[in-house]
Order: structure tokens, then C-alpha cells, then sequence
């Protein structure tokens, strides 16, 4: 038998078995705190993102399902109106992202030097098509492309000029829902960028001014690089918005004019609520989030900032 000295050696001491016991319990009551919300990923994303990709690989219907492997993905990739449908939502981002991330800087450093109550009101202005649902500012803007009597028309009569079916082509139909897109996705990066433009401490433009550096200047070497993680986060959060609209093309456009707005999700919700394919849908859902997963990567490390 060891002497009791080195028995009692060889026991934890009993403040460390305390801090293991209290460090368990913070643990446990950290969890206990994000367990709602982790419960609600995992039921309404996770497992519906699981279900999808398995999905993908069975022919299902109304009927049943049954295994089909990739036969989905292989007619996914032969189908024209999938490319098609792609080839748009592309040419969304190309159009929208560039366009929301400027405007709104340029909108940030306009209200940069403007009063507080000004900074309020504007504030509150950019921001109420946030709070708005789609389908109500689709509405409104399917009055103002109104042929007969939107008021877009009206003013070009005003003018002199013919009215115009802005919707009946493709490649006028694209611009249209884009500007629609713009106009309701500005409020929360002019809201983030103003934050950012307002951190900025003034002393850094005073030195500026002193070495002589004019306003250009100033914006490509002070203000750019001191935004460069909003400008991440807002490229970032506008393009997996923009390849996920569907509300304003299924009710402004409805796909056409011959297919030249029909966006990707817009594919899927055909496919799987006309055409009653799901597996087909879910193959299309499952290049859909690849996608986005990829162009999102790409982006973080080409506009990496430390």
C-alpha cells in the first residue's frame, strides 16, 4: 500500500475538479441558450438542404419516387432553358451587385457631412423599401411600366416621345426588373456604409488636405480602403440576394418575354410546381446553392481584406 502522503498525491487537486465542473456548467448553459436557434438551422435549413441534395437523385413525382442516380443532373445539364435561365441570373448579378454597391457608397458619402436629423430622415427613406415586401413594390413598379397609362409613359408623352413596352423585349426587360431589383436593395448597404463612412476619424482627412490631397484622393486612399469590409460583406449579401429573386419575375414578367427574364429559381419553381418534377427541381436547387457557395468563396478571397 502507497504511503497516505503519495495516495494523496496522486489525487486532483480540489480546486480543479471544481473549475472542470463549472466550466461543464457554462458550457451547458451556453448551449442551452443557442439551442432555439440552433434547432431552428438545423429543421429549416439543414435538414431541407439534406433532403434536397437526396433527393436530386430520385425521379419524384406526385406518384412516388424512385432511384435514379444522376440521370436529373444529366437532363438538367442537356436541358436549353436550364442555360438559358442561368445565362439570366447572371446577367442580374452583372447588372445589380455593381450597381447597389456604388450607388449606395456614393449615397453614404453624400449624407457623410449632413446633419444628424438630415442623416435621420434619409436614413429612414433608403430604408422603407427594406422593410416592404416584393410583392408590393412589384406591384407599384408594374403601374409605372404600365404601356397604356404608367407614369413612365405618361412623361415620355410629356416629351414628345411614343410609348414604350419596356417589358417586351429581353434585353429592355432585363434593365427594367434590375432597376426594380436596385431601388429596394440599396437601403441596407446605404445604412452600412454610412456606419462605416462615419467611423472614419476626420483627423485622416485634415493630414490629407495638409499634404495636399484633393477629394479624389482622399476617396482611393482614406475613404476606400477604410470601407473595404462592408464593401466585402455588401458584394457578398447582394449577390446570393440576386441569384435568389423570384418574386418580381414571377409577377412582372413571368419569365418571358420568350424566356429572356427567367431566372434560375424561377426554373426550379416551374419544374417543381407546373411541371411536378421534383427531383428534377431539386437537382436544379442543388446547382443553384453550388453556385452561389463557389461565386461567394471566390469573392471573400478576391476582395480579402485584412
Amino acid at each position: 500500500m502507497l504511503p497516505k502522503q503519495a495516495n494523496d498525491a496522486t489525487r486532483s487537486p480540489p480546486s480543479i475538479g471544481r473549475g472542470r465542473q463549472r466550466k461543464w456548467k457554462d458550457a451547458l448553459s451556453g448551449y442551452l441558450f443557442i439551442f432555439p436557434n440552433l434547432a431552428f438551422v438545423l429543421i429549416f435549413f439543414v435538414y431541407p438542404l439534406l433532403d434536397t441534395i437526396k433527393l436530386s437523385f430520385y425521379k419524384a413525382d406526385i406518384a412516388g419516387q424512385s432511384f435514379v442516380g444522376f440521370d436529373n443532373y444529366s437532363a438538367l445539364f442537356a436541358d436549353p432553358i436550364f442555360w438559358n435561365s442561368l445565362k439570366n441570373t447572371f446577367y442580374f448579378v452583372l447588372i445589380i451587385v455593381p450597381v447597389v454597391v456604388a450607388v449606395s457608397f456614393a449615397l453614404a458619402a453624400l449624407m457623410r457631412d449632413m446633419r444628424n436629423s438630415s442623416k435621420s430622415f434619409f436614413r429612414t427613406m433608403f430604408y422603407l423599401p427594406v422593410i416592404s415586401t416584393p410583392v408590393v413594390l412589384t406591384m407599384i413598379w408594374s403601374w409605372i411600366y404600365n404601356t397604356n397609362f404608367g407614369i413612365l409613359n405618361y412623361f415620355r408623352s410629356l416629351l414628345g416621345y411614343a410609348p414604350t413596352e419596356l417589358l417586351g423585349t429581353p434585353t429592355s426587360a432585363i434593365l427594367a426588373v434590375s432597376v426594380v431589383v436596385a431601388t429596394w436593395s440599396i437601403g441596407q448597404p446605404v445604412i452600412l456604409y454610412l456606419a462605416s463612412v462615419d467611423g472614419i476619424p476626420k483627423d485622416y482627412y485634415e493630414a490629407a488636405e495638409i499634404d495636399g490631397a484633393g477629394p479624389l484622393r482622399k476617396l482611393l486612399s482614406i475613404t476606400l480602403p477604410l470601407v473595404a469590409h462592408t464593401t466585402l460583406f455588401v458584394t457578398v449579401t447582394t449577390t446570393i440576394a440576386t441569384f435568389q429573386i423570384f418574386a418580381v419575375i414571377y409577377l412582372l414578367t413571368g419569365g418571358g418575354p420568350y424566356y429572356g427574364t427567367e431566372t434560375l429559381v424561377y426554373t426550379i419553381y416551374r419544374t417543381a410546381f407546373t411541371s411536378y418534377e421534383f427531383g428534377l427541381a431539386s437537382a436544379q436547387g442543388v446547382v443553384l446553392f453550388v453556385i452561389i457557395m463557389a461565386i461567394a468563396l471566390v469573392q471573400l478571397r478576391l476582395l480579402k481584406v485584412k
